[in-house]
């Protein structure tokens, strides 16, 4: 029968035991025609028969080997269970009609499947090479390219299928994955955006466009989306870590704290929930969990393939400086890779001068602005342009004014792709590119990666190194960063020729309030802290206590950060035997007259090992006496660099017993501690740490130097 026609009342061929006539006889019924055994092989795919299929399939190439849609129906029926052998029929469907393209198709899909995407791209680009642009074919090839790494590709491969089926919404997932992938968070929100408005219902979407809401400082819309997402699947761990993450970047600890508890219920392990558990910890002060926190972390530094850990969670933790090191190679090998640069060109000056830029996303009311607003400000125009690159939010603040005055030419990139910063900057022909945060919260260090500008440096907003072989240079000085520690860092060091952190010579300070205004008692010794709750840890709190232990009628002055913080604080004292209302703590205020308050202090006691930093400059500049210990990390020696700085190098102790031993001997020694305040008085006129033109001109002879010495035009300016 060349045909492949059935008799009714012969055996069914598909294998049931029934006569034809009352099994797929009576979907011929009806026909015009005889059912085929394609025809058949095709029902038994659509019921789940593979096996059946297999059989129809193979009578109908048997007879008529020439048959390619037998072929391709043979090798459907065999993909699950005989790859090997659906490979071969889709072979031999190729060879007798190379320019159809299902089975070109089916071997990527087949081969993709398998984990081949080399094999499955070949597959798939012989499909499009027969004309088709079907937007499956389009998709399953963006899959295997976004596999592969090759995430610029699969973009492409994924934007064709939109365009080819704008209804597809997971073509449109598929984009913003990859967009997401690629530091595109703007783009990807608008992806995931019409995804989303093709298929609400779909908790991985929400989660995805929280992601990047978080990423462009949409935080309360990622809030949103995160929580659309957990009434989805309210169990799912990963929604729950970044929701908790979300409400920690907004300061809701106790809100975050039982999400992280519930994640880690089901996975232990999860790098992410440990390390923003960690976080939470920190500051809140809740130190219960304090140590196995940081030997978790620790084991995963020892372990390459370990999940990542953040080096921004790290600094302010007892780490070693080759350890912060290994914690940014990690994340810069697993969160950055190693993105192809841009071509390189022989940049140079611009009508003489040569153009540095500062990037960054605190372009706004916070600690950089009263560190580096005077450097914008007095850099000297006549050798050098300056730009301002700012991915951060738009605070509309007197801060934000003044920077945005202050550069030559201000950019707001939050939101453009990476890739277009990267080439802005290169088009904009900056010779030097500050990164002013480093890891920061949604850092864009893809940005450099990408290698924009010929000298890259990594300057005052984060206290190490950032790991990466595409900055040249970090920021330091004699004392933060002193010879013997260059081996623990990728970035040469690039000496200033005082302290590294520049000071604001033109602070405002309101009047000082009185000590009644501050909550303070009338009499008796104030010490005072105002650094961020993560940087308190229980020695150092320890130390503290029995200062105030030593010195009767003292009191502890604060900062309120949160107020798990404040409670967790008051708990820890009254363990120490310290009555909790000897802790005061102060409320955030305006900047001048947080300086001004200052002034009702006594001593100012650092922290380790994480210092203060703007802190320190904030007290130092105020008037107030500081007492510091430094180690070996950059972020546990830069209270000291600011007292060296002013001429105070002996409020610099190398122990926690020395530093608790100096702090007792200033409390019990006003004479001393009177002249100890009016030379860090003083030191505000006469200081280099408050001489922001000279900090500049210092900085703008070591750009100049730098230039020089990769062989750039110089601007004729004498270097030293």
């Amino acid at each position: 029968m060349a045909t492949g026609e059935v008799r009714r009342n012969a055996p069914c061929p598909c294998g049931s035991g029934k006569r034809f006539k009352d099994c797929h006889g009576k979907l011929a019924s009806t026909s015009a025609s005889p059912v085929t055994d394609k025809e058949l092989a095709r029902t038994h795919l659509t019921r789940g028969d593979r096996d059946a299929a297999a059989s129809s399939a193979r009578r109908a190439v048997e007879r008529d080997p020439g048959d390619v849609e037998g072929w391709n129906l043979l090798g459907l029926s065999l993909e699950a269970a005989e790859p090997d052998a659906a490979r071969a029929a889709w072979g031999k469907a190729v060879a007798l009609a190379p320019r159809e393209p299902e089975a070109h198709f089916r071997i990527g899909d087949l081969e993709r499947r398998g984990g081949d995407h080399e094999a499955a791209i070949v597959a798939y680009r012989a499909a499009l090479a027969t004309g088709s642009r079907h937007p499956v074919l389009l998709n399953n090839l963006g899959l295997s390219l976004q596999a592969q790494g090759r995430l610029d590709d699969a973009a492409r491969c994924f934007r064709e299928t939109v365009e080819a089926q704008p209804t597809l919404a997971q073509g449109h997932a598929n984009l913003g994955d990859v967009l997401r992938l690629l530091h595109r968070f703007a783009d990807a929100l608008a992806e995931y955006t019409r995804a989303l408005e093709l298929n609400p219902g779909v908790a991985q979407l929400w989660l995805n466009l929280g992601v990047c809401q978080h990423r462009t400082g949409a935080f309360d819309a990622a809030r949103e989306s995160f929580e659309r997402a957990l009434a989805l699947e309210p169990e799912d761990p990963d929604t729950l870590v970044n929701l908790a993450a979300s409400l920690t970047a907004e300061g809701q600890y106790a809100e975050a704290l039982p999400l992280l508890r519930k994640a880690l219920q089901q996975r232990p392990a999860d790098a992410q929930a440990q390390s923003t558990l960690l976080y939470v910890q920190q500051h809140t002060c809740d130190w219960n969990e304090l140590e196995q926190g940081v030997e978790r972390a620790r084991v995963r530094l020892g372990r390459p393939d370990a999940p990542i850990v953040s080096p921004h969670s790290l600094f302010a933790l007892p780490f070693t400086p080759a350890e912060l090191l290994t914690a940014a190679q990690h994340w810069v090998r697993r969160q950055i890779g190693a993105p192809s640069p841009l071509p390189p060109t022989a940049p140079s000056l611009v009508e003489g001068r040569l153009r540095i830029a500062y990037l960054g996303s605190d372009f706004r009311t916070h600690a950089l602005a009263n560190l580096l607003s005077e450097v914008i400000e007095t850099h000297d125009r006549s050798g050098f342009e300056v730009f301002g690159y700012s991915f951060g939010p738009d605070d509309r603040s007197p801060a934000r004014a003044r920077f945005e005055r202050a550069f030559d030419r201000f950019v707001d990139i939050r939101a453009e792709a990476s890739e277009t910063t990267a080439q802005r900057i290169r088009d904009d022909r900056i010779g030097v590119l500050f990164d002013t945060g480093g890891y920061v919260l949604n850092a864009r260090s893809e940005i450099f990666a990408l290698r924009p500008a010929p000298i890259q440096i990594n300057a005052i907003g984060f206290p190490g190194t950032l790991g990466a072989p595409w900055y040249d240079y970090i920021l330091g000085d004699a004392f933060v960063t002193p010879p013997e520690q260059q081996r623990y860092f990728a970035e040469r060091f690039m000496l200033l020729p005082h302290c590294y952190l520049p000071g604001d010579g033109k602070r405002a300070i309101d009047v000082a309030p009185t000590r009644t205004q501050c909550g303070l008692p009338d009499a008796g010794f104030v010490f005072c802290c105002f650094n961020a709750s993560y940087k308190i840890l229980p020695d150092v709190f320890s130390i503290w206590m029995g200062l105030l232990a030593e010195v009767r009628g003292s009191v502890l002055w604060l900062l309120e950060t949160n107020a798990q913080a404040s409670a967790s604080l008051r708990r820890e004292a009254q363990a120490r035997g310290i009555a909790p209302e000897r802790l005061i703590f102060a409320p955030r205020v305006p900047v001048a007259q947080h300086l001004a308050r200052h002034a009702v202090a006594d001593l100012f006691l650092d922290t380790f090992p994480c210092n203060a930093h703007t802190t320190a400059n904030d007290a130092l500049f105020a008037g107030l006496p500081l007492v510091t210990c430094s180690g070996e990390t950059f972020a546990s020696r830069v209270s000291g660099s600011q007292l060296v700085a002013i001429g105070l190098p002996e409020l610099v102790t190398d122990s926690l017993a020395a530093y608790q031993a100096l702090a007792l001997e200033l409390a019990r020694q006003p004479e001393l501690l009177a002249r100890c305040r009016q030379r860090v008085l003083s030191s505000r006129d006469t200081s280099p740490l408050f001489d922001a033109a000279g900090y500049t001109r210092a900085l703008e002879d070591l750009l100049l130097a730098a230039w020089e010495a990769c062989g750039r035009q110089a601007t004729g300016r004498r270097v030293g």
